[in-house]
């Protein structure tokens, strides 16, 4: 028997990239998984993926950043299962990269809706649920620009650190539920997300990188599978860097390590 048979699970941006392998990982371990996006054909097409290796799975179309979207979602998810077991918070944006000078309203309150409004939304939901059956996995999508940030980016970069403090929050007061709430800070992650970049900068981007790579999406799901078990009921609160030891690295480093093999 897999360690989530029969778990309810929901994976938020689920229609692609690093939400696609999770939803697929956690679906081999036996949970039955609610794949959501907002790009419904995508979710679609996932779910159809799960289903014709023989696993459980359900596409749902959904906009996290709408409070009365995911409110109606979990209650249909309620009325015929009675409990949500994991929420994975995965959906996002990249977004467009822009000087805080000339950044507009519009593309700071997009990001932040989607990334801290939807996980806000989709945790309070799903932690009513796990609060009465005393059980529950959340996991948050940050990033490793919620250790440094990252230039051209400050809406996103608020949105990830707003997650991580949204996750320590809740992971005091679910504690005594038997819920564990934790964040995932991926680095460089091969995705739509990060398509334009790598297609300008995968080389260097690859050797800045300790273990000489990109990430791939199911790097991530590994972990987020590890966190999702029963057995890692007393991790909570943590934040653990996905990253290859990308965010280790300086140039320090690389001259004395250069020096020594040399």
């Amino acid at each position: 028997m897999s360690s989530l048979t029969n778990q309810i699970a929901v994976v938020t941006g689920a229609g692609s990239g690093i939400g696609k392998a999770i939803a697929k990982e956690l679906s081999t371990l036996g949970a039955h998984v609610y794949v959501t996006d907002i790009n419904e054909e995508n979710a679609l097409h996932v779910a159809s993926e799960i289903k014709g290796e023989g696993y459980m799975a359900t596409a749902y179309k959904l906009d996290v950043s709408n409070s009365t979207d995911v409110s109606d979602f979990f209650q249909k998810v309620n009325q015929l299962h009675e409990r949500v077991d994991i929420l994975v918070n995965n959906a996002g944006i990249a977004g467009t990269p822009s000087l805080i000078s000339n950044m507009t309203d519009e593309e700071w309150k997009k990001m932040l809706a989607i990334h801290v409004n939807g996980s806000f939304f989709c945790l309070r939901e799903a932690s009513k649920m796990m609060r009465k059956n005393r059980y529950g996995r959340v996991i948050n999508m940050s990033s490793l620009a919620s250790e440094t940030s990252l230039a051209g980016f400050a809406h996103y970069g608020a949105a990830k650190y707003a997650i991580v403090g949204l996750t320590e929050a809740a992971a005091k007061e679910l504690a005594a539920y038997n819920v564990t709430v934790n964040a995932i800070k991926p680095g460089v992650i091969r995705s739509a997300l990060t398509q334009g970049i790598l297609s300008m900068a995968e080389e260097r981007l690859s050797l800045a990188t300790p273990n000489q790579k990109i990430g791939e999406p199911r790097d991530i799901a590994q972990v987020v599978a590890m966190l999702a078990k029963p057995e890692s009921s007393f991790v909570t609160g943590a934040s653990i860097v996905v990253d290859g030891g990308f965010c280790l690295m300086n140039e320090m480093d690389r001259v004395v390590l250069e020096m020594l093999e040399n």
